[in-house]
């Protein structure tokens, strides 16, 4: 049989969706039939360009943001919409200065004064930094396409705002030398969250966790146990009070966290692109749903379409029957210079080898 990648390749054509978005997510949410296996696609400050805004004009307009969100859906049709407030957006309202760049994301210019250890306060979440824009434009993406499409605020655990405000090297030396005021700071940022929260839930959105910081690149698992995972279980549990519930990515190696990720009570876990989706559906997929894991980095920004379908469908082949439901995404948002033809083949390839009923014959290379 012909590799259908080939056959993708040279124009294949793909078979039309069934069910639009939001009834696809409804229906998925309930365990119920659907056309294929859900796919979300992120797209944040670093596909600006892809409508002609800088860098910097559009994580300072809500419009601009609305408007990038609206082209993603027309253009591609995924499952959910993700308006992020990245690591820095809460770092940056309790005091830290950051650098808008033209062509380039957010960067991290100036942390807080190291007296915020000491001196830690509550935010505005209307008022301060871009919060209030990233709300708004939330508020007009759901005017615009929330009957059509799941809509998700996304924000930075407590541990990864820690970093963006202090810094990371500074971070580091407070879990050595000042752990008591670090924890009173990490309540804080804890509250913030929960203010920033309940905002997604008055608008009725999903809420998302980023927490880069948190993976076993940069501490250790005794200090995940510690200093992350008890303020990222307050914020969980303020939602699963309040009848909500969120999903997790950590963006980078976290295999030696799924046995405490279980403990944490989230409905939805996306390991990195590099770890195992067989192992993670072992460890996690009776207890959630998986997402992922197309590397962002290396597959969908710096691949083409031929190692994003590959990439693709070894996800598929690995996570489509895992218990408790498989979403296929990149594992993090589409990197500056990605292109429109990457993100296209990962939406196509959840219809290629995800439409249901599956043909595991289609997940195999040709030949084999």
């Amino acid at each position: 049989m012909r590799d259908i990648i080939d056959a993708y390749l040279n124009g294949l054509e793909i078979t039309k969706d069934q069910l639009s978005p939001k009834e696809r997510m409804q229906l998925f949410a309930q365990g119920k039939e659907i056309d294929r296996i859900p796919c979300c696609l992120e797209l944040d400050e670093a596909a600006a360009p892809l409508l002609g805004f800088s860098i910097a004009e559009y994580n300072l307009c809500p419009e601009k943001i609305c408007q990038l969100q609206d082209f993603l859906f027309t253009r591609f049709h995924p499952d959910c919409l993700t308006v992020s407030t990245g690591s820095l957006a809460m770092a940056e309202a309790m005091g830290a200065e950051l650098e808008y760049r033209h062509s380039y994301p957010l960067a991290l210019k100036q942390t807080a004064p190291k007296e915020v250890l000491a001196s830690v306060r509550p935010v505005d979440v209307e008022r301060d930094g871009r919060l209030p824009i990233l709300l708004e434009a939330l508020s007009l993406l759901k005017q615009k396409l929330a009957d059509k499409v799941t809509l998700v605020g996304s924000l930075a655990a407590p541990f990864t705002v820690a970093a963006g405000l202090l810094g990371q090297a500074n971070l580091l030396t407070a879990l050595a030398e000042q752990p008591k005021e670090l924890k009173q700071l990490l309540d804080c940022i804890t509250e913030n969250n929960e203010s920033y929260m309940q905002r997604l839930l008055d608008l009725e959105l999903g809420v998302h966790f980023l927490d880069p910081l948190s993976s076993l690149d940069f501490i250790s698992l005794e200090q995940y146990r510690e200093f992350s995972m008890p303020y990222l279980r307050k914020n969980v549990d303020y939602l699963r009070s309040r009848g909500s519930s969120c999903s997790l990515q950590i963006y980078g190696r976290s295999n030696g966290l799924w046995w405490s990720v279980k403990q944490l009570g989230i409905s939805c876990f996306g390991p990195n692109g590099d770890e195992d989706m067989d192992t993670a559906v072992g460890i996690l997929g009776e207890h959630m749903c998986l997402l992922g894991n197309v590397s962002a980095a290396a597959v969908l920004g710096a691949g083409s379409p031929l190692d994003v379908l590959r990439a693709a469908r070894s996800c598929i082949r690995q996570g489509h029957d895992s218990p408790r439901g498989f979403i296929l995404a990149a594992d993090g948002p589409a990197p500056l210079g990605c292109s429109v033809a990457n993100m296209q083949a990962l939406m196509d390839a959840a219809r290629i080898f995800g439409s249901y009923p599956l043909k595991p014959e289609l997940w195999e290379e040709a030949g084999k």
